[in-house]
């Protein structure tokens, strides 16, 4: 039987189960997230300005390289669906996360000189040891999908928190020796490395087998609509970096936090989710129940955020910020929430093999760019017409989301031969 063809019972009675997941990997997200917090102020505090401005500047490049390990994290868990794959299955999976991984590395590698010139670095170890870093992160993640695909959510919780503090003090020890973004990236290398061979331990010790084909494209994909979409998450930042004054830019970035928090808090929903979308059944069942649960989630923190008005963005950031935003700060938590749920939606197009859900994210930046270049040209772009803007485009991406949902939902009432099952490898 498919995983998305269950009885109803049964999936009623895993509903509790599935709730206690998602708040396990919510969790295990958060502490991620919060470790990779604790070591960029770590290194501010380590580094001299200019040093620190090179580190950071090349995280923001691991970010966007890490996409494709994430295509192949949705790609595993979509292909195993929520149960254990055979070996064949899963050797195919981690072949094709070591495939990707090192095709990351040797593009980075030959983007040095470029990484060189761009963000101006005094010499290219840093870039170099960034383009290595890939090969072990990419290789950890598809392990993580193999965890997700098979449904075993407390050893991916597990993997995924000792990933973040292998990183980090890999990171802190290359700092404390070298005293350099080289060494920092360097010790995250290190660290990256040892936790990929935990996780494949946890994996089962996959092995590696032929025939990448098909998991490979669905794996480029994935990225293609995934890496859209954390375009769209850091792109107002990076819109106020470079449209307004630097103080406000900054009041901007500690604003942004809210939308973070908001984002990753029910993280969590959608790892357990995503292997229950791997056929039309699953999706139509599990999806509007997740997606309520996650607007739950938003919609208490976003009312928390309110209820804070003015202290919120001092309670985030210190006393130094709040004065140009007020009371304006949970408009940072709604912009997260509604992010939050074109994720879910794009999970779903990603599932569905539909290829306009990645198409409308990248729209949805393009959209968010031309308008907010727009009220620059006019003088009329301020912190809250730039989170308006933000806010209108995360709005509009969920209701065509919404849309489509239900115009898929509405396909196979009119078939006569039932739901047909995504095609599996």
């Amino acid at each position: 039987m498919e995983p998305g063809n269950r009885p109803p019972e049964d999936a009623a009675a895993s509903q509790p189960r599935a709730l206690g997941s998602a708040a396990l990997v919510s969790v295990a997200f958060l502490g991620a997230n919060a470790l990779a917090y604790v070591f960029t102020v770590l290194a501010a505090r380590l580094l001299a300005p200019a040093a620190y401005g090179e580190l950071a500047a090349l995280l923001g490049v691991v970010l966007v390289g890490s996409v494709p390990g994430t295509g192949v994290q949705t790609t595993a868990a979509l292909l195993l669906g929520g149960r254990d794959g055979d070996r064949r299955t899963t050797g195919r999976l981690h072949a094709t996360a070591l495939a990707v991984g090192l095709g990351v590395s040797a593009v980075a590698l030959a983007l040095v000189p470029v990484l060189v010139a761009l963000l101006h670095l005094p010499t290219a170890g840093a870039a170099v040891w960034l383009a290595l870093l890939l090969l072990p992160q990419t290789v950890a993640v598809g392990y993580q999908g193999l965890l997700q695909g098979a449904g075993r959510f407390r050893r991916l919780a597990v993997l995924t928190v000792a990933f973040g503090a292998g990183k980090l003090t890999g990171g802190l020890a290359g700092l404390l020796v070298a005293g350099s973004p080289a060494g920092a990236l360097a010790g995250m290398t290190a660290g990256a490395a040892l936790t990929a061979a935990g996780g494949w331990v946890a994996a089962g010790r996959p092995g590696l087998v032929r025939g990448l084909r098909r998991p490979l494209a669905a794996s480029l994909r994935a990225a293609g609509a995934l890496l859209g979409l954390v375009v769209l998450l850091n792109l107002d930042l990076l819109l106020a970096r470079h449209h307004l004054p630097g103080a406000a830019s900054g009041e901007y970035a500690v604003a942004s936090i809210v939308a973070k928090v908001a984002f990753w808090l029910p993280q969590g929903i959608g790892v357990v989710l995503l292997p229950r979308l791997a056929d039309a059944a699953g999706r139509h069942r599990v999806l509007p129940s997740a997606l309520g649960a996650v607007a739950a989630v938003g919609a208490l923190l976003t009312a928390g955020t309110a209820a804070l008005g003015g202290a919120a963005l001092p309670l985030v950031g210190g006393a130094a910020y709040g004065a140009a935003l007020g009371s304006a700060a949970w408009l940072f938590a709604a912009l997260g929430t509604l992010l939050a749920l074109a994720q879910l939606l794009l999970f779903s197009g990603i599932a569905a093999a539909d290829r306009l859900a990645g198409a409308a994210v990248w729209a949805a930046a393009a959209l968010e760019v031309a308008v907010a270049t727009g009220l620059a040209a006019t003088g009329r772009l301020t912190l809250l017409s730039l989170v308006a803007t933000a806010l209108i485009t995360a709005l509009l991406l969920v209701g065509v989301g919404l849309l489509r949902l239900r115009r898929a939902r509405a396909v196979p009432a009119v078939t006569a031969g039932g739901v047909v099952p995504a095609p599996r490898a």
